[in-house]
């Protein structure tokens, strides 16, 4: 039973390490709330496909699995997960009620844009922001481990540049093209660092989320 059924169905969306798990649980936590988590979904329905090692996440084994955008088969492995994606965002949006949340995965914003305009229409969208000063970091633990990341034809190295080597500045466009879709499908945008360098308590963050 949900401590808080007033709350009107949220989602959080944002990039992968900004934040949006850890405040799932603790609204679920705290406040009760009935958390749908997409990326835990994805994994299962992904189970067969992905070998997962003693004490690796999940999403990790998935990330490996999706490999780098220039690795074999990467296309195909990319149109899987979207596919599956869209299937547990469309079953996640169609449970949501009062005291909800839907954790979504940062890959969201590629979904089809008429099953954005219902998430929009049956939730308070919420977008945990990944601040300039964060993005090397996030590169950093992308790299170290790897989550699966879709690219949606943004990764291009230049002539005579090795993939490696072009990683940091395609992710950075990567963060900037996200960033301004996440803005536009969002009711309200949090700093996902300042929350993280502060957290706030959850009646205060509903509070900030709400207004």
């Amino acid at each position: 039973m949900c401590d808080a059924p007033g709350v009107e169905p949220l989602c959080l969306v944002g990039m992968s390490g900004v934040g949006k798990s850890f405040w799932a649980r603790r609204l679920a936590d705290e406040a009760g709330l009935v958390v749908h988590d997409c990326d835990a979904e994805i994994g299962r329905g992904l189970s067969s496909l992905v070998s997962i090692a003693p004490g690796q996440e999940p999403v990790h084994a998935l990330g490996l699995w999706m490999g780098m955008p220039w690795t074999a088969g990467y296309a195909e492995r990319e149109a899987r997960y979207l596919a599956l994606e869209e299937e547990v965002t469309r079953e996640g949006i169609g449970r949501m009620e009062p005291g909800h949340v839907l954790d979504t995965t940062g890959s969201v914003v590629y979904l089809p844009d008429p099953l954005l305009t219902e998430l929009r229409a049956r939730c308070r969208v919420v977008h945990l922001r990944a601040p300039e000063a964060r993005r090397e970091a996030m590169l950093a633990r992308y790299l170290e481990e790897p989550k699966p990341v879709v690219w949606a034809g943004a990764f291009r190295a230049r002539e005579g540049e090795a993939p490696q080597a072009a990683l940091p500045r395609a992710y950075a466009e990567l963060l900037a093209i996200r960033d301004r879709r996440y803005a536009a499908l969002a009711h309200v945008t949090l700093d996902g660092a300042a929350l993280e360098a502060r957290p706030p308590p959850v009646p205060e963050l509903l509070a900030r989320i709400t207004r």
